[in-house]
């Protein structure tokens, strides 16, 4: 007797499923030691490990994602697993951030590219209005049109507390069907495709998460270079010249201890090379960010 795909399908999540039951959890200090070795030796079996403790959370994800539409949780389960594998690979146990927290990045980065490569439901909804009325704007339509009353964008914006445009918009995008980005941008020309024409200048998902990571150590680490490495003056300078938005003029500082305006600036120039060696020996993954000091 033949089986179905779908019945196949629930087959194959439930073995998945069953079988993450031979993987147990890790502890905090358990990831960061199987890190260490994966790191320090190239320890396969460390990473291997430290990839399977955290499958369940990207089962947890993929089910998040799965609500959104008719998405196969396989696939998603899929393309998480290969995000898992980039941050096992990528994470610095050193750092004073739980595994999961990182990993939680990689893994929705790389089911989010999944679902807008090959998913319209979730492109069409990119702010939190925009998520609220492609979840509810078809039931409010309905819901005011039984009510007796003429389903506007107005009528329909105020219900859900929203913008009438955001409506209009939202109401264009789930009538306007989807065209091919591999489609030929003339019928009658080779000049490529639609997708030749999109640029994008948006950081993913994880590289997001690594720039923040990297300026949380540089607030830390700045005031610990404060403390132990500057007297009261300088610190003030650093305080008030270098790292405020509105920095006070060299005259303004000169005049409060007493000493000329090319003082200042001498002290100002060694406390920024002082701290740049400080930075770069406390957080190597600084250099790969474009962090200045002025």
């Amino acid at each position: 007797m033949a089986i179905s795909t779908n019945a196949q399908t629930i087959s194959a999540t439930q073995r998945y499923f069953h079988d993450l039951q031979n993987h147990s959890l890790l502890s905090r200090d358990e990831e960061k030691e199987l890190s260490r070795r994966y790191r320090d030796k190239n320890d396969q079996t460390a990473l291997s490990r430290l990839i399977t403790g955290n499958l369940r959370l990207v089962v947890k994800i993929a089910k998040d994602f799965y609500k959104i539409g008719n998405v196969p949780l396989l696939d998603l389960i899929q393309e998480g697993n290969v995000g898992l594998i980039k941050a096992a690979e990528k994470f610095d146990p050193d750092k004073q951030t739980k595994f999961s927290y990182y990993a939680a990045f990689w893994i929705k980065a790389y089911i989010h590219k999944y679902l807008m490569d090959n998913h319209r439901t979730v492109r069409i909804g990119t702010t939190q209005a925009q998520r609220k009325l492609f979840f509810n704007l078809k039931k409010t339509h309905a819901r005011l049109s039984q009510m007796g009353i003429d389903a506007t964008p107005e009528a329909i914006a105020k219900e859900l507390d929203v913008k009438p445009g955001d409506v209009l918009e939202m109401q264009m995008r789930l009538d306007h069907p989807d065209a091919s980005l591999n489609a030929p941008l003339r019928n009658d020309s080779d000049q490529g495709e639609r997708l030749d024409m999109i640029q994008s200048d948006k950081p993913s998902a994880a590289k997001e998460f690594e720039t923040h990571q990297v300026i949380s150590l540089v607030r830390k680490n700045t005031n610990q270079f404060k403390t132990k490495h500057l007297d009261d003056r300088e610190k003030v300078i650093l305080e008030r010249r270098i790292l405020s938005n509105r920095p006070e003029t060299l005259q303004t500082l000169g005049s409060r201890f007493g000493v000329s305006r090319e003082r200042i600036r001498q002290v100002e120039k060694r406390i920024i090379e002082k701290l740049k060696q400080y930075l770069f020996k406390q957080i190597p993954d600084m250099k790969q960010f474009a962090f200045q000091l002025h």
